[in-house]
């Protein structure tokens, strides 16, 4: 199993990475996690080129394309002497630099090592930058969350270029994602993948009676939740509208894309508060074909509430014993319910 993990430069993807690692360990597994971008250090050094992550982007594109190639090679080798492991490889396919793209990976530098999945990290741009201003690599770059944002996008964009060309999937995952997602991901891609909405409003009241429904989820299934991604850290940068604009429209769009690689989707309410965002999501999840399942134990309801989804349940354990179902059509086995 070769896994390639992209993201853009701050997200500290590497931990949720070792997250994975040491889950596959308890599971009696071996998982191996090499940076791509080490690698490209470690193929400048006999050159006696002294770079770093944060000066990669000012190379000529040919210094560029030998270091990917020479450290693509050595990837290769690691793998081809370590048969009993599967492998994380830790990189990037894009940067956005001086208000440019620069393509540092293409469908070409993977002739030779296919992997078998491809995953794309997503954090907010805000969450990303304040981790690049406590990287002493990134001291001294200008960054700005603008050209963050458009970088985070390219990341994805390019992923999935790469990945549908050559017949694999590409899934986001949150940085704040349980690291289950990503192993189940590897080991056990046939479960059936569920995608959690329910109102934000409630993370001071409900979350906790959520958290419980998700962890019951994840026993039996994949689950994407869109909290993986914390929008806390925008913070006063929703005062630049131009900076709002792009977080709100790559936030429908994550949430969509989401959706878009689940099977399911699974919506939780507990309170009657509108949310603009579970409406939303309902709406593109009936559209495209997605099954909705929506709990909402109240009585009184519109004729718009159960037009966009498949079931309605007023109970709980009844909507646990309906995903359950689905569960075990999906893996092919009866599913241990908590």
């Amino acid at each position: 199993m070769i896994v390639f993990s992209s993201s853009t430069a701050g997200s500290n993807r590497g931990k949720l990475e070792e997250k994975v690692a040491k889950m596959a360990k308890a599971n009696g597994k071996k998982v191996r996690i090499i940076n791509f971008v080490d690698k490209m250090m470690e193929c400048a050094k006999p050159l006696n080129m002294n770079i770093t992550p944060s000066t990669i982007p000012n190379l000529d594109p040919q210094v560029i394309k030998v270091l990917k190639e020479n450290a693509m090679h050595r990837i290769s080798d690691m793998i081809n002497a370590e048969k009993d492991a599967d492998f994380i490889i830790d990189g990037h396919t894009a940067f956005w630099w001086k208000n440019g793209p620069i393509g540092l990976m293409d469908v070409r530098d993977f002739s030779d090592l296919r992997p078998d999945l491809f995953v794309t990290i997503i954090s907010t741009p805000a969450q990303l930058k304040d981790t690049i201003l406590k990287d002493k690599e990134w001291l001294d770059k200008e960054i700005d969350i603008y050209e963050i944002s458009v970088w985070s996008e390219l990341e994805i964009y390019t992923m999935d270029l790469i990945s549908r060309t050559l017949g694999k999937s590409n899934y986001l995952v949150g940085i704040d994602e349980d690291p289950v997602t990503i192993y189940n991901l590897m080991y056990n891609p046939w479960m059936l993948k569920i995608y959690t909405s329910f109102s934000m409003e409630h993370r001071d009241t409900s979350y906790k009676r959520l958290d419980r429904f998700i962890s019951r989820l994840r026993e039996m299934a994949i689950v994407f939740d869109p909290r993986s991604v914390d929008l806390s850290y925008y913070g006063e940068y929703y005062k630049d509208s131009r900076i709002k604009e792009i977080a709100f429209n790559q936030t429908v769009r994550r949430d969509y894309r989401l959706i878009d690689q689940s099977d399911i989707v699974v919506i939780h309410l507990t309170s009657l508060v509108y949310s603009s965002g579970v409406d939303s999501e309902r709406m593109h999840a009936h559209s495209t074909g997605k099954r909705v399942l929506l709990y909402f134990p109240f009585e009184k309801y519109s004729p718009f509430t159960p037009y966009f989804v498949n079931k309605m349940f007023n109970n709980e354990e009844e909507l646990i014993n309906e995903i359950s179902k689905l569960a075990s059509r999906t893996n092919g086995r009866k599913v241990k319910k908590s």
